[in-house]
């Protein structure tokens, strides 16, 4: 668990460091050392319930390239990765996610990554950056 940390802070901050200015918009490339990041998107999908709305899931991924060969692959291929992600993510709001309970990120991060690994498999691993359950306001 740690060292995922220590690599989504790694990843962050090669995102937000003056050497790559302008590179962190989203389905750019980034290289933070030997490592190669992609950011998608924020992506929010409903809670639902039985009957109704409950609440909004919210995540903000970085994908992690083998190579730098695999992270401009994925900038072409970025339509097709969301559209993954997104699937991975409402199935998962639909079966775990409330706006009451804490997020499996854990559980989340292993259906996204399977999900998009099917569409690319140039992808080493999906951070998450950030998540979250909210009610419905």
């Amino acid at each position: 668990m740690r060292k995922t940390v220590v690599t989504a802070a790694t990843a962050l901050s090669a995102m937000t460091s003056g050497s790559v200015a302008g590179a962190a918009d989203a389905g750019s490339p980034v290289a933070g050392g030997e490592s190669h990041f992609v950011q998608m998107d924020r992506i929010e999908t409903p809670i639902f319930s039985p009957s109704r709305i409950e609440g909004s899931f919210q995540l903000s991924l970085v994908l992690e390239a083998k190579d730098a060969a695999a992270a401009s692959a994925m900038q072409d291929e970025m339509p097709r990765l969301r559209a993954a992600s997104l699937a991975a993510t409402l199935e998962f709001a639909r079966l775990y996610a409330s706006e009451l309970t804490a997020v499996d990120a854990e559980r989340l991060s292993a259906d996204v990554t399977a999900s998009l690994k099917r569409v690319n498999p140039g992808i080493a691993r999906v951070l998450i950056v950030k998540v979250a359950a909210l009610p419905v306001a």
